[in-house]
């Protein structure tokens, strides 16, 4: 087996630290090995790797991809201006790249630019509604605050892959956010179908019960938070209960007070994002999917 080959096959499995030992014993000024070794230090931290990713733009200058790892390490570094460059340089080269496009996005949308947004949607529609970019866009749009163009987004997101738990989170938590209670509902029912493992049923069940709490449906909330409390082995829903069916004054083990509903609306909206936590690595590993 050649260096590259043995490079290569340690690169794929995950085996950053041999393929780039590999690739630097035969590296001399060979692109494919330099570009080995640059990707696996970009993921292993190294200092090196920029200095051998540009090397390969050197010996390159005409291939995207060699712009597009460049960049991806620039950014490693933060080193963001220069990063966008090469995203764009890669893009000049091949316009339908549509992973520098969407890295392009992000980059600019740290820096603080205008266009960033415009670099999202573009790849969003080019590569589909469960496109790395079509999720970003999520995510841009709830952290600039623009909920109902988030929503539109993660729609889109939940259209194209109805058994995804996490485009079906942020269909329930924007739907929420934007008063659309029906929507929510609607959302964390479908969650609660689909969620694989007992003890998330609860933070579906929390989902509705913010809901209908947001109706002023007591009877209802109540309800359901009873039915969380059956299956909740840690006793998150404890303060739920106390809020909506308070022990009598006098009770074993009765508080002073029970939580306010201020309190009860914060601990479900942490419930939340403590379920969208737990999906958060899946939908990471997807992404590196997709970006291949």
């Amino acid at each position: 087996m050649t260096e590259l080959e043995q490079a290569r096959a340690h690169f794929e499995s995950g085996r950053y630290a041999e393929a780039r030992e590999a690739a630097l014993a035969g590296a001399a000024d060979d692109p494919e090995l330099l570009r080995i070794a640059g990707r696996a230090g970009v993921e292993l931290g190294s200092s090196d790797a920029v200095e051998q990713l540009r090397r390969v733009t050197e010996l390159q200058p005409d291939s995207a991809e060699a712009w597009r790892d460049l960049g991806d390490a620039l950014l490693a570094e933060g080193q963001d201006r220069d990063a966008a460059d090469a995203f764009r340089k890669a893009l000049e080269l091949n316009p339908d790249d549509d992973v520098a496009l969407t890295s392009l996005g992000h980059t600019e949308y740290a820096a603080g630019s205008e266009g960033a947004v415009a670099h999202l949607e573009q790849a969003a529609e080019r590569g589909g509604g469960m496109s790395t970019a079509a999720i970003s866009l999520v995510e841009m749009y709830r952290s600039m605050g623009k909920f109902e163009e988030a929503l539109g987004a993660a729609r889109k997101v939940l259209e194209a892959e109805p058994g995804d738990v996490a485009a079906a989170l942020d269909v329930a938590e924007l739907s929420l956010e934007t008063g659309r209670l029906d929507e929510a509902r609607e959302a964390f029912e479908r969650i609660r179908e689909m969620e694989d493992l007992p003890d998330h049923e609860v933070y579906a069940l929390h989902g509705m019960v913010q809901v209908e709490l947001r109706r002023d449906n007591l009877d209802t909330a109540l309800e359901l938070a009873r039915e969380a409390a059956r299956v909740d082995e840690y006793g998150r829903t404890a303060g739920v209960l106390a809020h909506l069916d308070p022990p009598e004054p006098g009770e074993d083990g009765a508080p002073e007070a029970p939580p306010s509903r201020e309190e009860v609306e914060t601990a479900l909206s942490q419930s939340l994002r403590e379920h969208r936590r737990l999906h958060a690595e899946d939908r990471r590993l997807l992404a590196e999917d997709l970006l291949g």
